[in-house]
C-alpha cells in the first residue's frame, strides 16, 4: 500500500510540474495593441503567400483589405506611473506595421509573414474601422472577430469617420501609447455618463436580438493629433447606415437609461437668460402596447439633475425651478423624439423597442413580425410616445 500511494502522489506531482509545458516567453511574440482596417483601393495586389496571384481569388464582401497593426515593443511599454522627464514617446513604445489581403484572415497571415515572432492577439484593445468599410458592411469581419480565440470580448470596435489606420498615427501628449489612451478614453467617458457601453460583445448581443439593430463609437482624428468621440454609428443589418451626433448620445443613454447620468444641455429661457442642466440619474421605462391593431411604443423618461451655470438670471423660488424643470422636459422630448424619426427613416432600432414588442406581443410578432428584416419594416413607422419629467436637485448658490 505504501509503494501505492507513492506512486500516486509521484504522477500528480509529475502532473502539477508539467503545467507550463507549452509556455511562450513575452519577447517570443508580437503582440497586437490596436488593429485597423481600411479598403485597400490601389492597384497593387497583395504577395502570393497564401495562394497563387489570380484574378479568380474570392475576396471579402467589402474586397480587399489593408489592416494597420499597432504592435507592443518588448520592454517599453511603462508598467507604472512615468517618471517625469525620462522615456521616449508613442515611436519608442509602439511598431506600426501594413498589410493588405483578399480577406481578414488572409491580411493577418500576410502581416505575419513580415514579422519575426508570433502574432498574439490576446491583449488587443482596439479594432477601428474606416467608415467606408462599414458602410459597405461588416459582417465578415466581426465573423473573423469573433472566431479567433485570442480576441476578448471586452476589445472595443469603432468606426472612424475617414481612414482608420490615421487612428493608429497619433501621438497623444497625455499617454506614450495612443491605444492606451483611446481604450482609457471611452472607459472613462462611460463612468462619467457621456457615452453608452458598447464593446465588441454587447455589440454582438444586440445583433442576436431580431428586434434591436447594432451600434458602436463613432470617432474622429482632429488636427492628427488627437482623437474626438464624435457620436454613434448605427447599423442595418450588419451595414453602417447612419451616426448619431454628440449631443444626440445624451438622449440615446436616456431612453435606453444608460447611468450614470453626466450629459449636459443648454436649456434657454428666454432672449438673454439660460442654464446649463447636468443629469445625473435616468429612469427609463418602456411599454409595448397594441394601438388599432399596430404595435405602439410609450416611452416615460425621468432624469434627475444640476443646475451647473445659469446665465443673466436668479434661481431663488420654487416657481422658477419648476419653470426651469418644464422648459428642459420640453427641450428632452423634443430631441428624443427627433432622434427616434432620424433611426425610423433608416430602418434601425437600436433602442431595442423591437424587443419590447416580442416580449409583451408576442402573439403579434409571431404572427406578423417573425424576422429582424419584417421587424425593420415595421420600425419605420412604429408610433412612438415620449413623455418626459425633469426633477432639479440642486440649483447651486442662489444669488440676491
Amino acid at each position: 500500500m505504501k509503494h501505492a500511494a507513492k506512486s500516486v502522489l509521484l504522477v500528480i506531482l509529475v502532473l502539477l510540474m508539467a503545467g507550463c509545458w507549452d509556455r511562450m516567453e513575452i519577447e517570443e511574440r508580437a503582440t497586437i495593441l490596436g488593429l485597423s482596417i481600411d479598403l485597400h483601393d490601389e492597384e497593387t495586389s497583395d504577395e502570393p503567400i497564401n495562394h497563387p496571384n489570380s484574378d479568380n481569388i474570392p475576396t471579402s464582401e467589402i474586397g480587399m483589405v489593408k489592416i494597420t497593426a499597432q504592435l507592443a515593443v518588448p520592454g517599453q511599454i511603462p508598467l507604472g506611473p512615468s517618471q517625469g522627464g525620462g522615456g521616449g514617446g508613442p515611436e519608442d513604445t509602439v511598431w506600426v506595421v501594413k498589410a493588405i489581403g483578399h480577406s481578414m484572415d488572409d491580411a493577418i497571415s500576410n502581416l505575419q509573414q513580415q514579422l519575426g515572432s508570433t502574432l498574439f492577439l490576446g491583449h488587443l484593445k482596439i479594432i477601428i474601422i474606416s467608415k467606408e468599410v462599414a458602410e459597405k458592411g461588416i459582417k465578415e469581419i466581426s465573423d473573423y472577430i469573433k472566431r479567433h480565440p485570442e480576441i476578448r470580448r471586452d476589445t472595443w470596435l469603432l468606426v472612424n469617420g475617414k481612414m482608420a489606420e490615421e487612428t493608429l498615427k497619433i501621438a497623444p501628449k497625455l499617454e506614450r501609447v495612443p491605444v492606451l489612451y483611446l481604450s482609457g478614453m471611452l472607459d472613462n467617458a462611460i463612468k462619467m455618463g457621456k457615452f453608452p457601453k458598447g464593446k465588441v460583445g454587447e455589440f454582438w448581443v444586440g445583433l442576436e436580438n431580431l428586434g434591436q439593430d447594432g451600434y458602436l463609437p463613432y470617432i474622429t482624428v482632429e488636427e492628427k493629433e488627437h482623437i474626438q468621440i464624435s457620436g454613434l454609428a448605427y447599423f442595418k443589418d450588419m451595414k453602417m447606415v447612419g451616426n448619431l451626433e454628440p449631443y444626440q448620445i445624451a438622449y440615446f443613454n436616456g431612453i435606453t437609461e444608460q447611468n450614470p447620468g453626466g450629459s449636459k444641455a443648454l436649456v434657454k429661457l428666454s432672449e438673454d437668460e439660460s442654464v446649463m442642466f447636468q443629469s445625473t440619474v435616468r429612469k427609463s421605462k418602456i411599454k409595448a402596447t397594441l394601438k388599432d391593431g399596430r404595435p405602439h411604443i410609450k416611452v416615460n423618461l425621468k432624469v434627475i439633475g444640476n443646475i451647473v451655470e445659469k446665465r443673466n438670471m436668479t434661481i431663488d423660488s420654487q416657481e422658477v425651478s419648476q419653470k426651469i424643470e418644464k422648459i428642459t422636459e420640453g427641450l428632452i422630448k423634443e430631441q428624443c423624439e427627433q432622434l427616434i424619426k432620424e433611426t425610423q427613416e433608416k430602418q434601425s432600432d437600436i433602442f431595442g423597442f423591437g424587443e419590447y414588442v416580442r416580449g409583451s406581443l408576442r402573439s403579434y410578432w409571431d404572427t406578423e413580425v417573425r424576422t429582424a428584416e419584417k421587424w425593420r419594416e415595421v420600425y419605420k413607422n412604429l408610433s412612438v410616445d415620449v413623455e418626459t419629467q425633469v426633477e432639479i436637485k440642486e440649483a447651486g448658490i442662489r444669488s440676491k
